[in-house]
């Protein structure tokens, strides 16, 4: 059966429906167990009948209106016979079994012409809905009401009919039934409210306001909800929010009810009322194959908390910041009563960011919820999801089995990508992912929507709070989660608290970008944090020496060397502990503090990073020589690391010192036994005291021991890192772990990483004229696949040029084969036809004039055929009317035969544009089948922008062989990974499909949508000198909206712009060019040039065998009947072959146009221009 959209929201008939009918979104009609696909209307005005009965139920709708609604251009009496046509197809649609001219009991005559009669075995969604409306409307009892308006809510799943959208008919009905919904959304909220769940009632206005964003009353309740379960600093946000958008929109201020509200949530007039978690229900298959009946309630999610790693010198001490500790205390009770928030730490380094956050964290974990902590590292700014891995991986390590396998399964089955030990939990239940199924970057999306939907999970289960520190250090894939799990919080008892350093926020795009955003959106979550008063590094010096200590002059000292960074406070009251244990009880600890050993003559004259660099390295002095060494070595090491790693790296036995490092605080051993700095700033002192030649010794100690433990398929870029701060003598190591390290992003979705990450190795390469000569040639394959995928024209053409020289120079034809074929597929995809047929030119003659190239007999058939496609058409002048010229035999077995000569990374191009030319030609079979090994070699390749552009050529194969359900599916496939590629490139990705989605709405009479569609290309590509082919296509597109509007002049235009550059145009646009500008000239009775044109259309496609396109010219010609065409047999010419190829939707289409030849010309009068 297909998967209906809708299957979720299958109603329980009780069996009595055999007809189901969904009208909330798309129609969708599923008869029995069958959705009705398009090819079961038969025709677009049944469909569109069926909607319009059913809007009008059960008043009859008149012969005369449905005739103005759906042909509005046609003569009375075609158009009756056209009506009478759709209503016996709408009803075989229905009724399929019913006896030929037997009443329908569903569309039935009835004067002044049709209505829809419902009947028990007809279950219809918009009737459902209101009924369970008025029944929750007559109901007096809370609970059963709440019931039946959640039913009600359910069933709406987008606006009525939503996929006509301009239908004049129709609109008063839909808003009737969003007002329906809107109302039964504020009741239900009330009702929530009533109960105390307070999540459900702030989601329900939630629901509401996504719909309509200026609904005032909606944000009265939103507030009133927020108030009391205690978030007043969320009502108020959502005060200004309501002011900004009705300004911004209606140009008004918010009534005196919402101001009033507002003023009461100020004055604290609403008291909070006691919240209630209302048990989660989670959905989805659990992961357990074999479990009890009684599985479906899942085990109690166990209460942990993993807090931030801290430096536990002051366990309990923590002095100012009352009043950015109560802020965060009421946002993060906010999140505990359900109404999930958001809170953005920034300061300077060692400003107490993480001390802050610590006293929150160790608040929320004794109000029973889950807390997670996790921090950026900077060398891990380029694995994607590296510290939400890192958390999550310690998280999930301490869950039970039981507890795991009840959670969403096919998230588990994702995360265990980027946390392996996951998989050994899921087996053998959950197979892990088919990576062979998915591009990298559709599986980067995955990845992103199974943390998010894990995250709200455990939320459901019990409420979270998730802080991520040092978010200047996150890569873009982590930063790409926090976004969405930010669009979440609405709906989920979620705390996320993000800390980062304020001076380092410009070397992180991502962030600021992320950063940017939440600023207009969330301007109320923003805590910037300043360094400690004077008064406040007092108090913390008096807690600390007690008050028979010179508190006073202690305190002023340590603010002036200071300057209040409470990191730099603290090592100085360590630094001064230490020095009086040394010195003894007697030593005045003024004294100490001073550089001087006379304490009256000496000043604090140091600049304060100098003094807190000295303060570590003078505790570093006291310590062991063995401790020092261990140190240093950690220091090399930089993030948190495994003492394994430490002990391959350590020349002599690094338990004693490691011992005394932990002993001292230089060190902390987190809770999954791995050893960290107290903080970073004693890491950095420690690692610049070292001398160079330190460093690289220990850097290629580290680099060696994590090769030694089997790291280099695993984490070959901190090998890398490591290796190329070892010296010159490792650069070719370096060089060769770079490369690893860029096929490792460039096959986990970190394309624009992988750019950076190869182009860093070949600079470097230019260097080192002994390196491997293959690792250049890596290197150059590897960027040109990144910019591939994101469609960076440059990129691609500088690179593979690049890797043809080198391809040259090191006689490597089978490389400079690939090269070139690459280079001219992917020129094409990118909408540079004129620079794509310069390297068809030049692969052909390095095909013909080297002997020793390996001959394939795809490659030169694909470059005759792609010859044949783009050759200028020049005998503009000719009077003959060309009949169709099928294309030769395609090459047997070509998959194979390209592989013969080509690696599967290189056979990806070639075959796609065979494919596609065999597509465009007719020769439908034989595209598939390759069209389908592309798809398969380029995701097994990484290849996305390749895998992407297969599956729309799949969905056009099917839409043209009649399978309309296959193509949506099939183009569905082509979006999914183009969305998962981010900005620029994601738009590029989507040019193609959009054009030619644009042309089918085109045709399908959607001109509104069509230029929608047609307009975001033109604007996006705006003065852009390349993707001219697309530019092209957008401007023959945009004419023939013109020309349908009847806007002539603009039509005109546009169209000769376009076809005035015939080498940067696709045949698909260039045909349908040339047609719409022989139906300008018929408009405009010029019925030579029509008739010129339309030889020329002919010829065009006629002599490239362009199957489609042939047909749709035949369409127009046995339309206007030119003097003097031999339409049967230009009809005939294409009808043999497509009855060959038994392509029955053109067969069936080409029968209909020969019939219509017997009809008089005048009968057709209607369908002129059309």
């Amino acid at each position: 059966m297909p998967q209906s959209a809708h299957a979720s929201s299958r109603p329980s008939t009780g069996g009595q429906a055999r007809i189901l009918i969904y009208t909330f979104g798309t129609l969708q009609v599923i008869r029995g167990e069958t959705a009705v696909t398009e090819s079961d209307w038969h025709t677009r005005q049944a469909r569109q009948l069926l909607k319009i009965l059913i809007t009008e139920r059960p008043r009859p709708v008149s012969t005369d209106l449905l005739i103005e609604l759906l042909w509005p251009n046609s003569t009375p009496n075609a158009a009756a016979t056209t009506l009478r046509s759709a209503i016996n197809a709408l009803r075989n649609v229905l009724e399929p079994d019913r006896p030929n001219r037997a009443p329908s009991r569903y569309i039935a005559t009835q004067a002044p012409g049709y209505a829809f009669h419902s009947a028990p075995e007809i279950w219809l969604d918009v009737e459902q809905f209101e009924q369970l409306l008025n029944k929750a409307h007559d109901t007096v009892d809370p609970t059963q009401r709440l019931s039946l308006l959640e039913q009600a809510i359910d069933l709406y799943q987008d606006d009525y009919l939503i996929s006509d959208p301009y239908a004049d008919w129709l609109q008063t009905e839909r808003e009737r039934l969003r007002e329906r919904l809107f109302n039964a959304l504020l009741e239900a909220a009330e009702l929530y409210a009533e109960k105390g769940h307070y999540a459900d009632a702030i989601a329900s206005c939630r629901q509401l306001l996504a719909r309509d964003e200026v609904r005032e009353n909606a944000y009265q309740a939103l507030m009133r909800y927020q108030a009391e379960s205690g978030d007043s600093a969320g009502a108020l946000l959502t005060y200004e929010r309501c002011r900004t958008l009705l300004l911004e929109e209606l140009g008004a201020d918010p009534s005196p009810v919402t101001q009033t509200l507002h003023q009461r949530v100020l004055n604290g007039e609403i008291e909070p009322r006691p919240v209630v978690h209302k048990p989660a229900q989670t959905h989805g298959t659990n992961i357990g194959q074999n479990a009890p009946p009684a599985a479906h309630q899942a085990p109690e999610l166990p209460q942990r908390t993993l807090l931030t790693v801290l430096d536990t010198f002051f366990p309990s001490m923590f002095v100012g910041r009352e009043k950015e500790r109560v802020w965060l205390a009421e946002r993060l009770q906010a999140a505990l009563h359900g109404s999930g928030a958001l809170a953005i730490i920034d300061g300077e380094a060692g400003v107490g960011k993480t001390r802050l956050a610590y006293q929150v964290l160790q608040r929320a974990a004794k109000q029973a919820a889950t807390v997670i902590s996790a921090t950026c590292q900077v060398l891990e700014r380029e694995l994607p999801f590296a510290p939400l891995a890192d958390a999550l991986g310690r998280y999930f390590y301490g869950l039970p089995d039981t507890v795991v396998r009840s959670l969403p399964a096919a998230s588990i089955s994702q995360l265990g990508q980027i946390i392996p030990s996951l998989q050994d939990r899921l087996q053998p239940s959950v197979p892990a992912p088919n990576d062979s199924m998915t591009s990298a970057e559709e599986n980067r999306q995955r990845l992103i929507d199974s943390i998010v939907t894990l995250a709200a999970t455990l939320a459901s289960l019990r409420p979270l709070v998730l802080f991520l520190d040092d978010l200047q250090w996150a890569d873009p894939d982590t930063i790409a989660v926090l976004n969405r799990l930010v669009q979440r919080l609405p709906e989920a008892p979620i705390f996320l608290m993000l800390a980062y350093r304020s001076e380092e926020l410009a070397e992180n795009e991502a962030l600021s970008t992320l950063l940017h955003t939440l600023n207009r959106t969330q301007r109320g979550c923003f805590l910037s944090l300043e360094r400690f008063a004077p008064e406040q590094v007092r108090e913390l010096v008096q807690s600390h020496l007690g008050a028979g200590a010179d508190v006073t002059e202690i305190s002023a000292l340590l603010y002036d060397t200071t300057r209040g960074n409470a990191l730099f406070v603290s090592e100085a009251l360590r630094d001064l502990d230490e020095r009086r244990a040394a010195a003894g009880e007697n030593q005045p600890l003024v004294a100490l503090l001073r550089d001087e050993p006379d304490a009256a003559q000496a000043s604090p004259t140091l600049r304060h990073s100098q003094r807190i660099q000295k303060t570590i390295l003078e505790r570093v002095d006291r310590l062991p020589q063995e401790a020092r060494h261990v140190l240093n070595l950690c220091a090399v090491i930089g993030r948190d690391f495994s003492p394994e790693l430490l002990e391959a790296a350590a020349t002599q036995d690094p338990l004693i010192p490691l011992e005394i490092l932990l002993e001292r605080r230089f060190l902390v051993e987190r809770p999954d036994d791995r050893l960290d700095f107290a903080h970073h700033l004693v890491r950095q002192t420690v690692y610049e005291g070292m001398s160079t030649l330190q460093r690289r010794r220990l850097h290629c100690a580290v680099a060696d021991a994590l090769v030694k433990l089997g790291h280099s398929s695993t984490n070959p870029g901190e090998i890398a890192f490591h290796y190329t701060h070892a010296g010159s003598a490792y650069r070719v190591q370096a060089a060769h772990y770079g490369v690893e390290t860029g096929a490792r992003l460039l096959s986990s979705y970190g394309f624009r990483q992988a750019v950076d990450t190869f182009s860093r190795v070949l600079e470097s390469l230019q260097t080192l004229p002994d390196a491997p000569p293959e690792l250049t040639g890596r290197a150059l394959q590897g960027l040109g696949l990144s910019y591939e995928a994101l469609f960076d024209t440059e990129g691609v053409t500088t690179t593979y040029r690049r890797l043809q020289n080198w391809a040259r120079s090191q006689g490597d034809r089978q490389l400079i084969l690939a090269t070139y074929s690459r280079l001219a597929t992917m020129l094409a995809l990118l909408g540079q036809q004129a620079e794509s047929n310069v390297q068809l030119d030049e692969l052909l003659r390095a095909l013909t004039n080297d002997g020793a190239a390996v001959p394939s007999r795809v490659l030169v058939d694909l470059l005759q055929r792609r010859q044949l496609l783009y050759r200028p058409d020049t005998a503009t002048e000719s009077t003959e009317w060309t009949c169709y010229e099928p294309a030769a035999p395609p090459v047997p077995d070509p998959v194979a035969d390209v592989l013969q000569i080509l690696e599967p990374i290189h056979a990806v191009p070639p075959l796609f544009d065979y494919g596609w030319t065999l597509l465009v030609q007719g020769q439908l079979g034989e595209a598939t089948r390759v069209l389908e090994a592309v798809v398969d070699l380029a995701t097994e390749t990484s290849q996305a922008s390749i895998a992407s552009a297969a599956y729309h050529q799949l969905a056009v194969t099917a839409r043209i062989l009649g399978d309309l359900e296959q193509s949506q599916a099939l183009n569905e496939e082509s979006i999914a990974i183009n969305r998962a590629v981010s900005g620029t490139a994601s738009e590029l990705a989507s040019m193609w499909p959009r054009i030619s989605s644009a042309f089918l709405s085109l045709h399908a009479g959607r001109l509104d949508e069509a230029e929608r569609r047609l307009r975001r290309v033109a604007d996006f590509l705006g003065a852009r000198k390349t993707f001219r082919n697309y530019r092209q296509s957008a401007d023959i597109g945009l004419g023939l909206v013109a020309l349908a509007r009847g806007n002539l002049d603009e039509a005109q235009k546009l169209l000769a712009r376009a076809l005035d550059d015939p080498f940067n145009l696709y045949p698909y646009t260039h045909a349908h060019g040339l047609l719409g500008l022989a139906r300008i000239a018929h408009a405009r009775d010029d019925v030579v040039n029509r008739d010129a044109l339309l030889r020329q259309a002919l010829r065009f496609a006629g002599k490239r065998s362009l199957l489609e396109e042939y047909i749709a010219i035949i369409g127009e010609v046995a339309c206007v009947r030119p003097e003097g065409a031999p339409v049967p047999d230009l009809i005939d010419s294409v009808l043999a072959y497509v009855r060959a190829i038994q392509l029955e939707t053109a067969v069936e289409m080409l029968e209909g146009l020969r019939d219509q030849l017997a009809m008089p010309y005048s009968a057709q009068a209607g369908s002129r221009g059309s």
